[in-house]
C-alpha cells in the first residue's frame, strides 16, 4: 500500500473511510492517520484550554490546565472547502476549491469521532459557518454526545444576530475567531476582504451576547502585525473581554509563501521586544495565551508558552505522504528546499529524520536498543536492525531469566552491553549466570542505587541511575557510600514526555551543580549547568520498536521517539559558547520546567562568557550586526536553528 492511499475498503466503526475521502471530508494523509489510529489515541490536533479554566489561576495551575487541554481528545471536521475571505497568509489555499461537503457524510464522520471516544468536536473549513447545514451539524454533534463543540471561524457569518443565536441554541460552546489586527485597515488588508474587521467584531459580540459561547481569538503573526501584537491583545482583552489568545507563527506553505513571502515573513530577532510585551499578558491571572509553531529559541523567559511537544504528532500527520515517502523510499518531501529554513519542523524533519534514515540504510547506528522479548513487525525489520554496526546494545527485560534467554539471538558480539532490568537484584542474577559481561546497568531509586554500590553489581560494571529528586537527595546526604565508586557511577537526568512529570520529579539546576561539585558524573546535563565535564545524553539510538514490517522507520514511532529523546533546545546566547557544537542544550520538558535562562555560555577555559549579556541584549546585537552588513548579505533568521549558529559570528565585546 502506498503512503498516500488508504487500505482498500477501509471501514472504521461501521463507517466507510474511503467514502469520506471521496466526499472531501478527509484527504489521504488524514485518512491514513485515522487508519493507524494515531489521532484516535492522542487527540493532539490542536491546543485550546478546557471548558473549565476557572478557580486557581496561578502560573503552576495554568500550566497543568494547558497540559490537560493538550491531551483532550478532539475531532476536527472540515465542513467546507470554501472561504468568504482571502487571507494573504492562508496555508490552506491549495485545498479550497469552493465546494460544500455532503451533510450526510459530515454526520457520518462526526459520529465516527464519538465512536472513537473523542470528546470535543471542532468544525472548521475553509469557513465552516458558510455551510447551509452548519447549525444542523452543531445540533447533531450535541445529539451524538460531544462534551464540547467548537468552531474555528472568521466571525463574519455571526454578524447576523439570528445566525449567532441559532448556533448557540443548537449547542455551540466555543468560537475561535481569527482576528489578525486591531484596526480595520490592518485586518482587512491581511484578510483581503473589505469589511472583515467590522463584521468579525460584530460576530464576536453577537456570540457573547447569547451567554452560551466562549469566544477566543487566533492571531497569525506576520511582518504586517508583529510590531502591534501587544496592541492586538490589548484591544480584544479590554474592548471585547477576550481571555484566550492563540498566537500562530506564519508557516512557509500556501498563499503566504507562494505569493506574499516578502511582505509576510520577518526576522524573528527584530520581533523580540514586541514578543516580550505580548507575552507579558500571560501573567494576567485571567488570561490564557498559547503559541503555535513559534521557535522555542524565541520563548526564553516565556517557556511556559512553548506549545506542547506532542503536537508534533499532528503536524507530521498533516504531511504524512511526504514524510513516509522519504522514510520508505528516500524521496525528499516536496516541500524540501528553501522552505526548510522557515519551517518549525526543520528540527524533527531535515535535521534529525534525514540522518536517522541515512544511518539506518547505511547500517551505521552506533547504539541500538531492543526488548528481550522483541515482537518484530516483520523479518526485514529484524534484518535491518541486526545489520547495524553498533558499538553499544541496550537490552531491556522484565527479569534476569528473560534477559538470559535473549542472549543467544542478541548479536552485536563486539558491542558493549547495557542492561535495563526493573530491580538491581535481577541485574545481580543476570551477571552471575551470563557468559557476556555487562558494561553498564540502568537502575532507578535510591534503594537500588545503594544496593548496586554495595556489591550487587560487579566493580567492572558502570552504574547509571535515573536522577530524580530522592536519588539526588540520597547522593548529597551519603557521599561516603559512593565516593569510592564515583568513577563507575553516572547520574542521568531523565527525559519526560510531559511537563508535569518534569515538575514532579526533576532536580533543580542548583541541585545538579551541587552534585557535580561533590564529584557525581552527570549525564544529559549541559556542562554549563554542571560546572564540570558531563556525559552526553542518548542521541541517535535505533530502537527496534521503531521499525515497520518492511524494516523502515515507522513515522508515528519515529515522531514519538524524537519527542522523548531528540527534542532539545538552546538559548540564542548558546551561540557564544565554546561548547556550542558539542552540546544539545536541554530536553524540551526540562526547558519548559526550569527555563532557557539556566544555560550559560562558556569560553574555551570553561568559564562563563561575561560579555554574553541577556537574551534581549544579544538579539539586539544581532540586529545591529545584521543591519551593518551590505543589504545583499543580510541574513534572514527565520528558522529554528539559524539564530543560535548566527550568534557565533559576533565578536565578543562588540557593542
Amino acid at each position: 500500500m502506498t503512503p498516500n492511499a488508504t487500505a482498500p475498503g477501509l471501514v472504521v466503526e461501521g463507517i466507510d473511510v474511503d467514502q469520506l475521502v471521496r466526499d472531501g471530508i478527509l484527504n489521504r494523509d488524514e485518512a491514513e492517520a485515522l487508519r493507524l489510529s494515531h489521532q484516535a489515541e492522542t487527540g493532539t490536533a490542536r491546543l485550546e484550554a478546557l471548558p473549565s479554566t476557572a478557580g486557581d489561576t496561578s502560573s503552576e495551575n495554568k500550566d497543568l490546565v494547558k497540559e490537560a487541554a493538550a491531551h483532550h481528545k478532539r475531532h476536527w471536521v472540515r465542513v467546507t472547502r470554501l472561504c468568504n475571505q482571502r487571507c494573504t497568509f492562508c496555508l490552506d489555499s491549495m485545498n479550497q476549491d469552493g465546494t460544500m461537503i455532503d451533510v450526510e457524510s459530515l454526520k457520518a464522520y462526526i459520529l465516527l469521532g464519538r465512536k472513537l471516544g473523542r470528546q470535543r468536536l471542532i468544525l472548521s473549513g475553509g469557513e465552516a459557518s458558510v455551510h447551509p447545514k452548519y447549525v444542523d451539524l452543531i445540533r447533531y454533534g450535541r445529539q451524538v454526545g460531544y462534551e464540547w463543540i467548537q468552531t474555528v471561524t472568521n466571525g463574519m457569518m455571526f454578524s447576523y444576530q439570528r445566525f449567532a443565536k441559532a448556533a448557540a441554541d443548537a449547542g455551540l460552546n466555543e468560537a475561535t475567531v481569527s482576528m489578525h489586527g486591531h484596526t480595520a485597515h490592518l485586518h482587512d488588508k491581511l484578510t483581503g476582504t473589505p469589511g472583515a474587521f467590522v463584521t468579525g467584531i460584530k460576530g464576536m459580540q453577537n456570540l457573547q451576547a447569547t451567554g452560551k459561547v466562549v469566544v477566543n481569538v487566533d492571531v497569525v503573526i506576520n511582518k504586517q502585525n508583529y510590531k502591534v501584537l501587544p496592541d492586538i491583545i490589548s484591544y480584544y482583552y479590554n474592548n471585547l473581554n477576550i481571555r484566550e489568545f492563540d498566537l500562530l507563527h506564519i508557516v512557509p506553505f500556501g498563499r503566504g509563501f507562494d505569493e506574499h513571502r516578502h511582505s509576510l515573513f520577518f526576522d524573528l530577532n527584530d520581533a523580540v521586544p514586541y514578543f516580550r510585551k505580548a507575552f507579558a499578558w500571560a501573567d494576567k491571572p485571567d488570561l490564557y495565551l498559547w503559541t503555535n509553531r513559534l521557535p522555542v529559541t524565541y520563548l526564553e523567559g516565556a517557556e511556559r508558552l512553548i506549545q506542547d511537544p506532542h503536537k508534533l504528532l499532528s503536524e507530521f500527520d498533516g504531511g504524512r505522504h511526504n514524510f513516509e515517502g522519504y522514510l520508505k523510499r528516500g524521496l525528499k518531501p516536496d516541500c524540501h528546499g528553501e522552505r526548510c529554513d522557515y519551517c518549525f519542523l526543520d528540527g524533527p524533519c531535515r535535521q534529525t529524520m534525514f540522518p536517522y534514515r541515512e544511518a539506518l540504510v547505511a547500517g551505521q547506528f552506533a547504539t541500538v536498543r531492543r526488548k528481550a522479548v522483541q515482537v518484530w513487525a516483520g523479518t526485514p525489520a529484524r534484518d535491518h536492525f541486526e545489520r547495524q554496526t553498533a558499538e553499544r546494545v541496550v537490552l531491556v527485560a522484565d527479569s534476569a531469566p528473560q534477559a538470559l534467554a535473549a542472549l543467544p539471538e542478541l548479536g552485536f558480539a563486539d558491542a558493549a552491553l547495557t542492561l535495563a532490568l526493573p530491580q538491581v537484584a535481577q541485574v545481580a542474577a543476570f551477571v552471575a549466570a551470563s557468559p557476556r559481561p555487562v558494561a553498564r546497568c540502568l537502575v532507578a531509586g535510591a534503594a537500588d542505587l545503594a544496593a548496586a554500590l554495595g556489591g550487587a553489581v560487579p566493580a567492572s560494571t558502570t552504574i547509571e541511575v535515573a536522577l530524580d529528586r530522592p536519588v539526588a537527595a540520597w547522593l548529597i546526604a551519603n557521599p561516603a557510600l559512593w565516593t569510592s565508586a564515583k568513577d563507575r557511577l553516572v547520574a542521568a537526568l531523565p527525559n519526560h514526555d510531559v511537563l508535569s512529570a518534569s515538575k514532579a520529579n526533576d532536580p533543580e539546576p542548583a541541585t545538579l551543580r551541587q552534585l557535580a561539585q561533590l564529584g557525581v558524573r552527570l549525564k544529559n546535563v549541559p556542562k554549563c549547568m554542571a560546572g564540570a565535564e558531563v556525559e552526553a545524553g542518548d542521541h541517535g539510538v535505533l530502537d527496534a520498536a521503531m521499525l515497520d514490517a518492511a524494516g523502515d522507520l515507522d513515522l508515528d514511532k519515529y515522531v514519538a521517539h524524537y519527542t522523548t529523546h531528540e527534542y532539545y533546545a538552546k538559548s540564542v546566547r548558546c551561540g557564544l559558547c565554546a561548547e556550542a557544537d558539542r552540546c544539545r542544550g536541554l530536553h524540551i520538558s526540562y526547558v519548559r520546567n526550569v527555563g532557557l535562562g539556566a544555560l550559560v555560555p562558556l569560553d574555551a577555559s570553561g568559564q562563563p562568557v561575561p560579555e554574553a549579556g541577556s537574551f534581549d541584549q544579544l538579539t539586539e546585537r544581532l540586529n545591529k550586526a545584521n543591519a551593518a552588513r551590505p543589504k545583499r548579505d543580510q541574513q534572514k533568521l527565520f528558522g529554528v536553528h539559524k539564530p543560535v549558529a548566527a550568534v557565533a559570528e559576533l565578536s565578543i565585546g562588540q557593542p
